[in-house]
């Protein structure tokens, strides 16, 4: 894996070309996962109920007699059940193809924030560049996705969108409850990254920094939390395009476009070797751009000639960010970049 990637075969690309298509789609009505639908007769009549197990043992729920509303529901359910039990083998056929899945915990994770996405919510960092990976139809090597962490990109479209709907999410409640992990030099500040109770995994939520330069966290009302202000990430979750998570039964997110994200690593790796960040972390994000970028000059060359122009505009600081990196870069892949450009 010279090049940092694997080609996934064209049944695996189907594979996950066919969930996306799935997931895409509007729902049925699904009452959750976790959930079945059963029936009692008592006295001649037939009764429906929704069961869990909670705590290892069945719970039900009454949902009412067995009438044509009823009917209609139980239809709904069995449909859904059966839609998500082929998500799930459309899951484990990419996932036998090569393609990369994340952990169960990750799924469940993920999952839980499905309406955020739905809001506009962004998946960022390693995470969202696996899922560009699988969605390029490429696994990236297992060094370039590892991560423990969710990263999530909120911005003011969230908001916008809540005073549409009238009702804020609440980010602890969608999680299951949470343990904020407050900044070690700046205690005072709100907490932006919760850990997940019972799953070893944290949440970390980031928002765009445009304007002056501030450290304090932004509240995002729409999820009764605050989130980091990131110089550049507007750029980054500015245009974005539907992807999915695979695991359990796949999860539809919102993903940068790979040419904005590889050009924005470019950027943020140049400020981390300009203001001493870690050396590690640079090299990471040089990796990922340098990965993305093979892939798209071979594919999707326009993409990156796409990036470039809705960058190159932004100013010199960001035009200067990027071609620092090239420099770092090897020469087949800075040769792609200026192919489209880049200079």
């Amino acid at each position: 894996m010279e090049t940092g990637f694997a080609r996934l075969s064209l049944l695996t690309q189907t594979a996950y070309a066919r969930l996306l298509d799935q997931l895409a789609a509007p729902a049925v009505g699904d009452p959750g996962t976790g959930i079945s639908l059963v029936s009692k007769s008592i006295r001649g009549r037939r009764y429906w109920y929704a069961q869990t197990v909670e705590g290892g043992r069945k719970v039900q729920r009454y949902i009412g007699p067995d009438s044509p509303e009823t009917e209609r529901l139980v239809e709904r359910w069995r449909g859904a059940r059966a839609e998500a039990s082929s998500r799930a083998e459309l899951v484990a056929m990419a996932r036998a193809g090569g393609a990369h899945v994340v952990s169960a915990a990750e799924a469940r994770v993920i999952s839980r924030l499905g309406p955020v996405f739905r809001m506009g919510g962004v998946l960022v960092g390693s995470h969202a560049f696996a899922v560009l990976g699988n969605a390029l139809g490429v696994r990236w090597g297992e060094a370039m996705v590892r991560t423990e962490d969710v990263d999530l990109a909120t911005d003011a479209r969230i908001d916008l969108a809540v005073s549409r709907e009238l009702q804020p999410l609440e980010l602890d409640g969608l999680l299951g409850g949470t343990v904020p992990r407050r900044p070690v030099l700046s205690p005072t500040y709100p907490a932006t990254s919760f850990s997940v109770r019972g799953a070893a995994i944290e949440v970390d939520l980031v928002t765009p920094l445009v304007g002056r330069e501030r450290r304090r966290p932004v509240p995002v009302p729409a999820l009764g939390a605050a989130a980091t202000p990131l110089r550049f990430l507007d750029y980054l979750i500015e245009e974005t395009q539907p992807g999915i998570v695979l695991g359990g039964e796949g999860v539809l997110v919102n993903v940068p476009r790979a040419g904005r994200f590889a050009l924005h690593k470019l950027v943020v790796a140049s400020r981390r070797s300009r203001d001493g960040g870690s050396a590690a972390k640079a090299r990471t994000d040089l990796v990922q751009a340098a990965a993305l970028v093979r892939v798209l000059a071979e594919d999707l060359p326009g993409e990156l000639g796409l990036a470039w122009k809705a960058l190159a505009p932004r100013g010199p600081t960001w035009r200067r960010a990027v071609i620092a990196s090239v420099r770092r870069l090897e020469p087949d892949v800075a040769e792609a970049l200026r192919a489209q450009g880049v200079r």
